[in-house]
């Protein structure tokens, strides 16, 4: 039940709460029209008080603002009498779950706070930025064809021809089906049908499709002769046989484009497109320096410098380590979070990892032997020590060790108390 509690009211934030940044400004109020029994009536409903949750109201006004909020797509399922009823009980619970959080100083917590903080640093900057970026004209016709007219090699579009073929084994028999084809009256496509040796292109009158220069043919691949051959003959033309690794064929083009220009009109989206994003990033970089100019921003180079070579924390080389990729170069990380910070909090938990990744990673059992008598050695009152000894006397058995997830490795298992049942026989 409390579950099903706590999902009503995770779907309640959900649509709700669904408040986005590209709502519309509230409508300036119209001009007040001179009172009247009706207004005031009008006005005592809206302000009515359909609920109080302690000294606070809910009103109509209340309930139809949240309306408002919610999007359009699941604003009809409030416009009933029932839906009414449930966003209003909504926001009864919504209310009693503020008011005691309130109550128990959740808004005063530290964490809720920097989060409070960082939502409103975000709604500010993007509001003004966006609001800002909008003042950027968009380009102009004039503009694009600026671009189009400095760009014409970008909008070439080269030289195609669509061709069919026969395909036959032999130059002979390709030579008489020449013949064949170039005969007036002749039939195309009942040749294909009774010659070709090319089942593929068989069924539909041996079209091989368009290709460019490169001649990349579907059914023949790349057969840059045989397609130059083909532009040279002209639209409407048989020619051949000519020979490819695949046999001999007899060709006949459909249709020869020469190289031309994609007009303006085909590419002025695009163009536009092309032109927004160059201007959209200058017209920020150009507002932001302006900004910053304003604000008087003095950076103090001498301690930046100082601040940037400043010497990483042990938590922050772990933190490395964690992420450092392979094996070695993670064993490597973590040993130096030993050797520079030998008496930090973190480094028993360094010099297990070592161990750890020798053992059951490399199966270099030796290696990890001595980082487990290290940690032993040097940390003998870690509550790791025990884990470490585990990992000495079942390392090179085949019993698995009992390990959890815990906050050693953010790729691997950390070490659980020897023991612990609920962490046996999980794999790192």
């Amino acid at each position: 039940m409390k579950r099903a509690r706590l999902v009503g009211l995770t779907s309640l934030a959900l649509v709700l709460g669904a408040v986005t940044l590209s709502a519309a400004p509230a409508k300036k109020a119209a001009p007040t029209a001179p009172k009247s029994s009706m207004n005031t009536k009008a006005v005592s409903d809206s302000d009515v008080a359909l609920v109080r949750v302690g000294n606070e109201v809910i009103t109509p006004r209340v309930v139809a603002a949240r309306m408002a909020e919610i999007p359009d797509q699941y604003r009809a399922n409030y416009s009933t009498p029932e839906g009414r009823q449930q966003l209003l009980d909504r926001l009864v619970e919504e209310k009693i779950w503020l008011l005691d959080a309130e109550q128990h100083g959740v808004s005063q917590r530290p964490e809720v706070q920097r989060q409070l903080g960082q939502q409103r640093r975000d709604l500010l900057i993007r509001t003004w930025v966006n609001e800002l970026m909008a003042t950027n004209p968009a380009p102009s016709d004039s503009d694009a064809m600026v671009y189009y007219n400095s760009h014409m090699d970008d909008f070439k579009m080269p030289a195609n021809v669509t061709v069919r073929h026969i395909m036959l084994k032999t130059e002979v028999d390709a030579k008489k089906v020449a013949l064949l084809a170039k005969a007036k009256g002749a039939d195309w496509n009942k040749l294909v049908t009774q010659f070709t040796a090319d089942t593929s292109t068989k069924s539909n009158g041996g079209l091989l499709g368009t290709v460019t220069k490169d001649g990349g043919f579907a059914a023949l691949g790349p057969q840059p002769a045989l397609a130059e051959s083909a532009m040279a003959l002209g639209e409407g033309k048989i020619g051949g046989p000519f020979k490819t690794e695949k046999g001999w064929h007899v060709i006949k083009v459909d249709t020869y484009k020469a190289d031309s220009t994609r007009p303006i009109d085909q590419v002025r989206t695009f163009i536009t497109r092309q032109i927004s994003q160059q201007r959209t990033q200058t017209f920020y970089q150009d507002q932001l320096a302006k900004t910053k100019a304003k604000m008087n921003v003095r950076p103090d180079s001498s301690a930046i410098k100082n601040w940037m070579s400043a010497r990483k924390t042990a938590r922050e080389l772990f933190q490395e380590a964690q992420n450092a990729g392979g094996p070695q170069a993670r064993i490597d990380a973590y040993r130096k979070v030993v050797t520079e910070f030998p008496a930090a909090e973190i480094s028993p938990q360094a010099q297990f990892m070592v161990g750890f990744i020798q053992s059951e990673e490399l199966k270099d059992y030796d290696n990890a032997e001595k980082a487990f008598r290290g940690l032993l050695a040097q940390y003998p009152k870690s509550e790791l020590a025990a884990s470490a000894q585990w990992m000495l006397d079942h390392m090179r058995t085949e019993e698995a060790p009992g390990f959890l997830r815990l906050d050693a490795d953010s790729s691997k298992a950390a070490p659980a108390k020897p023991g612990d049942a609920k962490s046996s026989n999980v794999k790192p």
